[in-house]
């Protein structure tokens, strides 16, 4: 925490400087401490999440923060866990608030006590992509995979999908129970060995290089844009057409009511 505090104490330094001369520099300033506070929030719920595992059963090594090359980019992926009963795929979530979203809708929402709204990616999809990079990356089948999505114990999952073999979704609290209760019934399919060599290939991709960082995220920026630009449906190749709803206009996939996906319209 240190470190961060010296962050946060050079940006307030730097912006007193430039107080009387220049206006547009304090709000730079403004805008970088929130991205700094919103990353070290993500890296303090990740580093919960990987506590939590540390109650889980069996032999298993947890690795953070990789960077999966797929397909021309590279894959984000917060938490890793190659156990001897699968290998699990986490996508942390430290948010508050309470979280609405289905598992075909292409954006979920977070909803915050002043009334704030803020949208996120499926982060279903999101970890289902994760995997898709991991399996090609390890040749492992993907049934070999688990998925978990796990929010904060700060939100209220108000209207998320429920759990089912593709994805569970829950609260950092009830992660090593959960994790515990499914192994529990799981046969072992690799052996200290397997285990082992699976870590030993996926801990180089644990990069932590600024200039990495920086360019996923602007690969993953240009991709949204391209996503969001598409008249393709991303999940089963279909043409999306508007159609209109409860609450309006939105993107529905062609092949409805086999596919449900769906994306809002962007209003300028």
């Amino acid at each position: 925490m240190a470190n961060f505090d010296d962050m946060i104490h050079d940006m307030l330094k730097a912006a007193a400087e430039v107080l009387q001369t220049a206006p547009e520099q304090i709000l730079k300033a403004a805008e970088d401490f929130e991205e700094l506070k919103a990353r070290n929030l993500g890296s303090f719920g990740e580093t919960l999440t990987e506590l939590a595992l540390t109650r889980v059963e069996g032999n298993h090594q947890v690795l953070r923060n990789l960077y999966v090359p797929y397909k021309g980019r590279t894959a984000e992926i917060d938490l890793v866990m190659a156990h001897e009963k699968g290998i699990f795929v986490f996508e942390s979530k430290n948010y508050s608030g309470r979280i609405f979203g289905s598992a075909k809708q292409e954006q979920w929402t977070q909803s915050l006590p002043n009334g704030e709204k803020h949208s996120f990616y499926n982060p279903i999809l999101q970890n289902a992509a994760h995997i898709a990079a991991l399996s090609e990356y390890l040749k492992i089948p993907r049934t070999e995979f688990f998925s978990y999505i796990v929010f904060s114990e700060r939100c209220s999952l108000k209207k998320t999908p429920p759990n089912t073999p593709s994805a569970v979704i829950l609260k950092r609290d009830a992660l090593s129970e959960n994790l515990n209760a499914v192994l529990s019934v799981l046969p072992p399919i690799y052996n200290e060995a397997v285990v082992q060599s699976i870590a030993d290939i996926l801990r180089p991709l644990a990069v932590r290089d600024k200039e990495t960082k920086a360019k996923h995220v602007e690969t993953a920026r240009a991709a949204k844009e391209r996503a969001q630009n598409s008249s393709v449906c991303p999940l089963c190749g279909g043409t999306l057409i508007k159609r209109r709803g409860r609450y309006g206009e939105f993107w529905g996939c062609s092949s409805y009511p086999n596919c449900r996906f769906t994306r809002n319209i962007e209003r300028d």
